[in-house]
């Protein structure tokens, strides 16, 4: 079942991409707003009571623009869940001899609302990342004032902390679509618990996993206990940090055991495939779709990485497409 689960995780990676661009067009929007106030009350003019008045009235400005972010991340969260558990219920059932069931309507419908991200919910992390913005905003223009810098100094200073803001939102999305639908599998997973013996940590892309994946990659765990299998390492669901991209699979009751291989509908593969040894196994018509023809290339050739990816230079797809594909 491992090629249906990589090939959805391919697009999902897509559709975080795409969910990101759009959280960005609204963030580059409050970017303008604030620089064009900073260009129309030059703060080498103002009063720290009016620079006050200034950032005061920003913060208005930035709650309204991040409410706008979050409600597409959470418009996506919202429907994903159940596309990815559907999709994963179909691959498991494919692999095995007995139903394999999705969890309760009710289950799924929560699964974006309770989903943790370590141990803070989404709607935590947006505030905390507003805030952030407020924060930045205003110490850039009060650093600024305090340096007797130019009005065009003080912009390249809010500049910068905008900059960082907006990779950190990217990072925020990116992690929220990974643990919506890592939270969506486990709900599968834990449905069939009489099917799914153990999970499986999946290391996601190629030679960029950090050490606490590594040590992960190819480990088990029970399902019905989360216990270690074979080693000592304490049980977590993916993403256990920002832009984590891996994954957990079942491993069935059905499934080979001692061959050193896992079942695909491929037939047999390497129990350590990657996702680049998927992409090189599955051919350049399947390799164009997810990666874009030029990017395809490139990546045959040897100069760019699937981690490419992570910057949404791929291919990305609409919650729409991804429906299409898988329901």
């Amino acid at each position: 079942m491992i090629d249906p689960l990589l090939t959805f995780q391919l697009d999902l990676m897509r559709l975080d991409a795409g969910t990101r661009r759009e959280v960005l067009k609204i963030l580059n929007g409050l970017r303008k707003d604030l620089i064009a106030a900073l260009a129309e009350n030059p703060m080498s003019e103002f009063s720290a009571a009016r620079a006050n008045r200034l950032i005061r009235e920003s913060d208005a400005v930035i709650a309204r623009y991040y409410a706008q972010a979050q409600q597409e991340l959470f418009a996506t969260a919202d429907e994903l869940a159940p596309i990815v558990a559907e999709t994963t219920r179909a691959a498991m059932q494919v692999a095995v001899s007995t139903s394999v069931v999705l969890p309760a309507a009710s289950v799924l419908a929560s699964v974006a609302g309770d989903a943790l991200i370590m141990g803070a919910t989404m709607e935590s992390w947006w505030a905390k990342q507003e805030a952030d913005v407020a924060f930045r905003f205003a110490a850039a223009i009060r650093q600024g004032i305090a340096a007797a810098q130019t009005n065009q100094q003080i912009i390249r200073r809010v500049r910068a902390e905008l900059d960082v803001t907006r990779a950190n939102a990217a990072s925020l999305v990116q992690t929220s679509v990974a643990q919506v639908a890592n939270d969506a599998r486990m709900a599968v997973f834990q449905a069939n618990a009489d099917v799914v013996s153990s999970l499986k940590w999946i290391t996601a892309l190629d030679g960029h996993v950090c050490a606490l994946c590594m040590a992960r990659a190819d480990k088990e765990w029970r399902t019905d206990t989360l216990a270690p299998i074979g080693h000592g390492i304490p049980f977590a669901s993916p993403p256990i940090h920002f832009n984590d991209r891996c994954l957990l699979v079942p491993q069935t009751r059905f499934s080979a055991m001692g061959t050193g291989q896992r079942a695909s509908i491929d037939g047999p593969v390497d129990r350590k495939t990657t996702f680049a040894d998927f992409l090189e196994r599955k051919g350049k018509a399947f390799q164009d779709d997810v990666l874009g023809p030029g990017r395809a290339d490139l990546w045959r050739d040897g100069k760019i990485t699937l981690q490419d990816l992570i910057s949404g230079t791929g291919r990305p797809l609409t919650l729409g497409q991804l429906r299409a594909r898988y329901t």
